[in-house]
């Protein structure tokens, strides 16, 4: 998507692909731990060991159980007490667990998704051609129809074929090779562009999900905030799984710009290096949850093969904020300059390995925690899912010379969680305080 970060590269080269060649299954016992993290005691910072435990039975020697980017399915309330708890991304399986959660549970099935040839003669009259996929997020409706948001990627046929130079992204529906399964499908075919276009490149336009708001359906993804080199996400009203409205999308999160915005949003690798994309922002992967009357997002920020990578919180009191206004951050005083400048407010993450004196710093556990999402089990227990690199099985891509981690390699993890999200009051009024009591991941 002619994007100035790693993003699309590495998902494309690394994951896709040689994830396609190991697939996840569950075969070695010896990875069901628990790990834990310690940190000094500096600004706050995590000094209490915090459990985390592995979605997949990991095989370091065979490469298998690791999987990237993965996203909760939603599965419509009257099957929900019947069908076990799935999750798809980016990685090309489908994720599942029968309840109740415990570590190691989710056993994997390959997903496919076809390109038809019209979409790909389309493609071909522009001369561009697809070339391959990300974030496979699959949605049933309420009237219990399977859905599936799926990025994918384009390139001129002038393009190289080993850089980003000439390459997009957009977003398409898919639907279920058979329609009539009470479980998730595994086999799917594309069916029309929702977001981007086969002929023109455009910027971001990835991560595209579906959530329903009442009987109200929406389209939330990351889109290029005109005019910056900020990334962020969207809402945007559908009237159908295939069909936008026509109101164009809302701002719900994007890197902040008042006052100088938050040196923790900046892609740091960028950001040090300076030159032309030393200002380049990331907001993505918002998966919205609603707990108490409330809209909670967990996102990440940063470059998801970094140790800037994190997991944040973000509220609102309705879907669509008011005008002119975003997802509120939980906040705190940077008085030590942690981020570089002291006494200026800084967004507090739920989990993170870049700064071991801000809060909930879990390096010795974890790193890059990132595409975050909470999810309720029938018990009423609560479990913020993500990935992240093992520190003891994080190597580096071999043609990369930078600090970052090979993609293939990023493990699924949970947590537990403690919601305190209170049924009176409201976002709006709550301090920043009581918004970091509201979700907490708890001490072990």
């Amino acid at each position: 998507m002619n994007s100035p970060h790693r993003l699309n590269p590495l998902r494309t080269a690394l994951k896709a692909v040689c994830l396609l060649l190991f697939p996840v299954l569950a075969l070695a016992s010896s990875s069901l731990v628990v790990v834990y993290a310690q940190a000094p005691a500096t600004q706050n910072s995590t000094t209490s060991r915090i459990p985390l435990y592995p979605m997949t039975q990991v095989d370091e020697k065979n490469h298998l159980g690791y999987f990237g980017d993965p996203y909760p399915v939603h599965v419509g309330p009257w099957t929900a007490p019947f069908l076990p708890q799935y999750f798809s991304g980016t990685t090309r399986e489908l994720m599942t667990c029968e309840r109740p959660i415990k570590p190691g549970c989710f056993e994997t099935s390959p997903i496919t998704v076809r390109v038809p040839d019209d979409l790909k003669a389309s493609a071909n009259n522009a001369n561009n051609e697809f070339f391959d996929q990300i974030n496979r997020n699959i949605y049933q409706t309420v009237d219990g129809q399977w859905n599936m948001a799926v990025t994918l990627y384009l390139r001129k046929k002038s393009a190289p074929k080993t850089t980003l130079e000439g390459t997009w992204t957009v977003i398409a529906h898919a639907h279920p090779s058979t329609q009539s399964t009470i479980t998730a499908p595994t086999s799917w075919v594309v069916d029309k562009i929702l977001v981007g276009s086969v002929a023109e490149s455009d910027k971001a336009n990835y991560d595209g999900k579906y959530f329903e708001d009442g009987r109200d359906l929406y389209l939330i993804y990351s889109k290029r905030k005109a005019g910056t080199v900020h990334d962020g996400i969207v809402a945007q009203a559908m009237t159908s799984p295939t069909d936008l409205d026509s109101a164009g999308p809302v701002w719900l999160l994007a890197p902040s710009t008042t006052d100088g915005g938050y040196n923790s949003e900046y892609f740091h690798i960028n950001w040090a290096e300076g030159g032309a994309d030393a200002d380049f922002k990331l907001i993505e992967t918002g998966n919205i949850t609603k707990i108490a009357g409330k809209y909670v997002m967990a996102y990440s920020t940063g470059d998801y093969q970094e140790l800037d990578y994190k997991t944040g919180i973000a509220y609102s009191d309705t879907l669509l904020p008011k005008d002119g206004e975003m997802y509120r951050r939980i906040l705190q005083t940077d008085t030590e300059g942690v981020w570089g400048n002291a006494g200026h407010p800084e967004v507090r993450y739920l989990l993170q390995s870049d700064k071991e004196a801000w809060p909930n710093y879990v390096r010795t556990q974890v790193y890059a925690p990132g595409v975050p999402s909470i999810v309720e089990e029938p018990s009423g227990e609560y479990f913020l899912y993500f990935d992240g690199f093992l520190p003891s099985d994080a190597p580096r891509p071999k043609s990369e010379s930078t600090i970052i981690y090979d993609p293939t390699y990023r493990r699924p993890f949970y947590v537990p969680i403690n919601i305190k999200v209170p049924v009176n009051g409201s976002v709006e009024a709550a301090t920043d305080e009581e918004l970091a009591a509201w979700i907490t991941v708890p001490n072990k």
